[in-house]
């Protein structure tokens, strides 16, 4: 059985309680589960790194998962920064559209249960995914002719991955027959 919504706030707020006192007041409920798991040394680099002023947690956590050893000055300036980071907030709109492609995928799954889902760590790609192709589609140079062919090249390369994906997973394979999705391989390149 599926965990819904209200059961796991509750679960993120008891997760919160957990931490360390003067780590609690800095962790939102969407970072609680990725902070708690943790060792105690790297949350201790983790509230040292926010009380020098370290803003980007999800960064942080990842780097300290890695190697909990992580000097706090390179807590505070990484080297590399993630897409995930620079994402402009993710309008409520396309929040909405997105569930309702979950609904669509999943027929038989509750409205909050989807809305929930998308709020959810592990749809952030997807939730990228859906804010750069509404950016796509609301750019005046779309219709020009170089960047049309360029973008829907792109499109089918990206089209044929993700089938090559389909194909080597039989349980996606099967979610998909099961969704309201329709399935037609890509034939472009064939």
């Amino acid at each position: 059985m599926t965990e819904n919504y209200q059961a796991k706030r509750e679960r993120w707020q008891r997760l919160l309680e957990s931490l360390p006192t003067g780590l609690r007041e800095h962790v939102s409920l969407r970072n609680v589960e990725a902070v708690a798991a943790l060792t105690p040394q790297a949350q201790q680099r983790l509230l040292e790194a926010i009380q020098a002023g370290l803003k980007r947690l999800p960064r942080a956590v990842e780097q300290l998962r890695n190697n909990p050893d992580t000097p706090v000055d390179e807590l505070l300036n990484p080297t590399a920064v993630t897409v995930a980071e620079v994402q402009p907030q993710i309008s409520q709109h396309i929040k909405d559209e997105l569930a309702g492609l979950v609904q669509l995928c999943f027929p038989d799954m509750p409205r909050v249960s989807a809305e929930a889902l998308v709020e959810a760590e592990v749809m952030d790609i997807a939730l990228q995914t859906a804010q750069v192709h509404h950016l796509l589609f609301q750019s005046d140079h779309l219709r020009t002719d170089f960047v049309m062919l360029v973008v829907y090249g792109l499109m089918r390369q990206s089209l044929e991955q993700i089938e090559a994906i389909i194909n080597e997973a039989p349980a996606i394979q099967q979610a998909l027959l099961q969704s309201g999705l329709p399935w037609k391989q890509n034939e472009w390149r064939k």
